[in-house]
C-alpha cells in the first residue's frame, strides 16, 4: 500500500512538472528570440538620417519626429531600418519620411513619419523705425540668430553689409534687413554742381559741370560740361569732382 501511494505521487509530480513548469520555460525561450524596435528608436533614426542627408551644419539644425504608432514587435534575426525622404526634396520645414522595416532581408513593416526641421540663421534687424533715405549706423541695427522652418533668401547677414548704406523706403522696428532695401548712398546727386577735372601730359584742364544722374564713389557719371553744354562721362572721386579721361 505504501508503495502504491509512493508512485501515485510520483504519477501527480510528473504531470504538474509538464502542465506548468516545461510551459513557463518554453514561454521565456520564445519571448527571447522576438525583438522589439521602440519608438524612441524609430524617432532617433530619422532624426540622424536628416541630419545625414540635409545640406546644413548638424549644430546649426533642430529636427523635431512626430510618430503616432507604437513599439513594433519584430522576429529575430539581422535588423535593417531604411528611411527615405517622400515627397519632394525639402531642405527645411515639414518633411515626410518612410521607414522601410526588414528582418533577415525580408519587408516586415512600411510605415510613414512626419518631421520639422528647423535651421538657425544669422540675420540683421533693425531697433527702431527707419525713414527711407537714412543711413544706417550701429544704433540703428542688431545681429541675431533666429531658428526659422523656411530659410529666409537675399537676408543681410553682417552688420558691416548694412552700416553707411541708405534705406530706400521706411522700415520698421524690429524688421529682418533685406539686400533689395538698401542702396549705397550716392557721393553726388543730380543736379550738384562739381569740377569736371581732364588731366593729360601733365597738364590740368577744369570746368564747371552739373550732374545729370546720382553718382558713387569712383564710379562712372554723366556730368554735363556748362561751358561747352556737352554732356560727357567722367569718374566721381569725391562729391565736388568729377574725372574725365581721354
Amino acid at each position: 500500500m505504501i508503495i502504491r501511494n509512493k508512485y501515485i505521487r510520483l504519477f501527480w509530480f510528473i504531470i504538474i512538472l509538464y502542465v506548468v513548469i516545461i510551459p513557463i520555460n518554453t514561454v521565456k525561450a520564445s519571448a527571447k528570440e522576438q525583438q522589439t524596435l521602440t519608438i524612441r528608436d524609430i524617432k532617433k533614426g530619422a532624426e540622424t538620417y536628416l541630419k545625414n542627408i540635409l545640406p546644413w551644419e548638424k549644430d546649426l539644425i533642430e529636427v523635431e519626429i512626430f510618430y503616432h504608432g507604437r513599439d513594433i514587435v519584430l522576429p529575430p534575426g539581422k535588423r535593417n531600418l531604411k528611411y527615405t525622404r517622400s515627397g519632394g526634396n525639402q531642405k527645411v520645414g515639414r518633411i515626410p519620411i518612410a521607414l522601410q522595416i526588414k528582418v533577415n532581408g525580408i519587408i516586415q513593416r512600411q510605415i510613414g513619419l512626419n518631421s520639422i526641421v528647423r535651421v538657425s540663421q544669422q540675420v540683421v534687424k533693425t531697433t527702431r523705425l527707419i525713414r527711407k533715405g537714412e543711413i544706417f549706423t550701429k544704433k540703428d541695427i542688431s545681429l541675431e540668430n533666429i531658428k526659422t522652418e523656411r530659410v529666409l533668401k537675399n537676408t543681410i547677414k553682417t552688420l558691416e553689409e548694412a552700416l553707411g548704406y541708405e534705406a530706400i523706403r521706411n522700415i520698421p522696428n524690429g524688421y529682418t534687413l533685406l539686400q533689395r532695401e538698401l542702396k549705397k548712398p550716392a557721393l553726388g546727386n543730380k543736379g550738384d554742381k562739381v569740377l569736371i577735372l581732364v588731366e593729360k601730359r601733365g597738364m590740368k584742364i577744369t570746368a564747371p559741370g552739373i550732374l545729370k544722374e546720382d553718382g558713387y564713389a569712383n564710379a562712372l557719371v554723366k556730368v554735363l560740361n556748362i561751358e561747352s553744354k556737352k554732356t560727357i562721362y567722367g569718374r566721381l572721386i569725391n562729391s565736388d569732382t568729377v574725372k574725365v579721361s581721354f
